[in-house]
């Protein structure tokens, strides 16, 4: 049992290094592994069977903003094509989305992407490969204007506000803008059954300009600009018993001068018969930092079907605020084959 600890415990600890002193705040789940191609578009194809779905709710905060809370949604779907052999190169193609709703103004943000994959082998056998992906997306980001409070209308003296005061408005109040991504990862299998993976994707490559008042806040400065986000994960499958199976992971997300990682690890543990039964417990603990919030989740196999179950508990500087109140998030997913037996190949396990 000390050597499969050991294993998971180095993981972690090269998750911890690259992490660094790393404290993005772009879109993410608690269960990013649930929502592979907002993760990676690389992920798009590599799938237990032909296609697979899925869908992540999320709300956090509600201590905060209790009329108009945080919820974000994120769904998709994606194929592989020309999966033949165990041992040939092939592709993926994915359709996702999400939509994302925060605070009293009601920012909202909708995001369509397009995502494309190619899996080259790396060996006869089909247990390494190196995958490469684009992705192409459009977004809608839009405000409700006639929500907000500012400072000319607030009188120091009285401690009121005068909703007839005067006002700040705008250029606009819906903005849309394309979006582009680029990908890798790497994945392999050991002969003791190990299974690894690495991956790397930069988003926002055209840095589209994001500002709802398009000569900049003042007049004269230039519009925002969405940074490129940096995104690096990884994880392993490490069995422990014919049954049992440990399994560390870690992201990290650098975008601007926003940061921030996970690290986690979870027990996965196969129900029913061992070469034939499909279904699966599993759950585990995460750490969001710099000190952000610990993150307890579970998850259930049943076939193809998946769900997952996470809430975070806050341990930030918020706390005060937020009351220990988290996010709770939900994830379903499934994965199918066109015919009844699925076409051999390769794909690492990240739940």
């Amino acid at each position: 049992m000390k050597q499969y600890l050991h294993k998971a415990i180095t993981f972690v600890g090269v998750g911890l290094m690259l992490c660094g002193r790393l404290a993005a705040q772009d879109l993410h789940f608690s269960q990013y592994n649930s929502s592979p191609m907002v993760l990676n578009p690389a992920l798009a194809g590599m799938n237990a069977g032909d296609y697979r779905a899925y869908a992540n709710f999320r709300t956090q905060w509600v201590t905060l903003s209790k009329s108009n809370t945080y919820r974000t949604f994120a769904g998709g779907a994606d194929v592989a094509l020309g999966k033949f052999t165990k041992a040939n190169s092939f592709a993926g193609l994915g359709l996702s989305f999400f939509s994302d709703q925060a605070g009293d103004l009601n920012l909202n943000s909708n995001h369509v992407d397009l995502s494309f994959a190619y899996h080259f082998m790396l060996n006869r056998k089909g247990t390494m490969q190196l995958s490469a992906g684009l992705q192409g997306g459009l977004n809608v980001r839009s405000i409700n204007q006639s929500r907000a409070i500012y400072g000319s209308q607030y009188d120091p003296n009285t401690g009121t506000v005068d909703a007839n005061g005067n006002r700040e408005y705008f250029g606009k109040s819906r903005i849309i803008f394309a979006d582009a991504a680029g990908c890798l990862l790497y994945s392999a299998m050991t002969r003791k059954g190990t299974n690894m993976y690495c991956g790397f994707a930069l988003s926002h490559i055209n840095q589209p300009k994001i500002s709802f008042q398009p000569s900049g806040v003042d007049g004269a400065t230039k519009a925002e600009k969405l940074a490129m986000k940096i995104t690096i994960h990884g994880g392993a499958t490490i069995p422990v018993t014919d049954r049992v199976d440990i399994m560390p992971n870690f992201m990290v997300l650098v975008q601007g001068k926003a940061y921030e990682f996970n690290v986690g690890c979870h027990l996965k543990t196969k129900l029913g018969n061992i070469k034939l039964s499909k279904t699966a417990l599993s759950f585990g603990a995460q750490y969001r930092g710099l000190y952000d919030a610990v993150i307890v989740s579970s998850r259930l196999d049943v076939k193809g079907f998946s769900m997952g179950l996470s809430y975070d508990f806050n341990i930030s500087k918020l706390l005060p605020a937020t009351k220990t109140v988290g996010a709770p998030e939900i994830s379903l997913m499934y994965q199918g084959a066109f015919r009844k037996k699925p076409r051999p190949g390769h794909c690492p396990t990240m739940f």
